[in-house]
């Protein structure tokens, strides 16, 4: 794909809204001979487990956090002002989407178990609430997710809103899956929990998640995540899943969807967990 078309096609989007980040650094030394296959490509190849020395990350698939408990991010509280999340673009690689919580499909990176909790403008929590997820590979692509949705729900995406070539640079092992695509339902707290890998970068964007929220049979916010520019560098230059590409060439003061905006409503809450997973954390209010 071409770096100058992302440009052109990005350049006209919009806003978003906030949030804070801590990394715990450090983490085993143990190197794991199976990270080789943890390269720049989006083949699901490899095998879960194991801890890179470079930066103690794990590497693995989203079953590699299968049946772990890392704890409710959210059990300590939101606080008590709970401020609408802004609408932004919703951009041009919106697919199909899957009732699921490992979204990876197989796909090897640095597992990354994202938890979401919906409010509403009182803090209160929204049960049954669609929260849908969707982002770029270690290699910086998104999948096509061709196939027909049957979740039972009544919810799904729409393939129409996927301009292929741009999104999936005609990579044929993006335009064959439907990986990094999903949503789950929020419980009677709000919280929903969706397996995944960390985002991969493109050109001219900095390291993004796009989500939409549906509550009461309507999208109430349509946005976009951000995270530290601290963690992305150490990702980018240190997990074998990302480092040969190097580090992002957009920061997030420079992106045209997060810059203008502040900062701390947007960035996710993230935390490394003792085996070298993450998890990110954010706190989604409602109109």
């Amino acid at each position: 794909m071409k770096t100058s078309s992302r440009r052109s096609f990005l350049s006209a989007a919009g806003g978003l809204g906030a949030l804070a980040l801590f990394v715990r650094c450090g983490g085993s030394s143990t190197s794991d001979p199976d990270t080789s296959t943890g390269s720049n490509s989006d083949a699901g190849a490899g095998r879960d487990g194991g801890i890179i020395d470079a930066g103690g990350f794990a590497v693995g698939s989203g079953a590699f956090l299968t049946d772990k408990d890392y704890g409710n991010p959210f059990a300590g509280g939101i606080g008590s002002s709970c401020t609408t999340y802004k609408d932004s673009n919703k951009g041009p690689c919106h697919s199909n989407t899957y009732l699921r919580k490992d979204v990876t499909d197989g796909l090897i990176g640095l597992p990354t178990r994202f938890e979401f909790v919906v409010v509403d403008s009182s803090c209160n929590p929204v049960p049954n609430a669609f929260v849908e997820i969707w982002y770029a590979s270690p290699a910086g692509t998104y999948s096509k997710a061709a196939e027909a949705i049957d979740s039972g729900t009544g919810y799904g995406g729409s393939l129409s809103d996927l301009n292929a070539s741009f999104c999936t640079g005609n990579n044929a092992t993006a335009l064959a899956s439907k990986w990094l695509r999903g949503f789950q339902v929020s419980d009677a707290s709000g919280r929903v929990t969706i397996d995944g890998i960390f985002p991969g970068w493109y050109a001219s964007r900095t390291t993004h998640v796009h989500f939409i929220v549906t509550a009461n049979g309507h999208s109430s916010v349509t946005s976009q995540l951000f995270f530290d520019e601290a963690l992305t560098t150490a990702v980018y230059t240190k997990h074998g899943s990302y480092s040969a590409r190097g580090n992002k060439d957009t920061t997030n003061a420079r992106d045209n969807v997060a810059s203008g905006l502040t900062l701390s409503s947007v960035l996710m809450t993230v935390s490394q967990q003792s085996d070298g997973a993450l998890v990110a954390s954010k706190a989604i209010t409602i109109g």
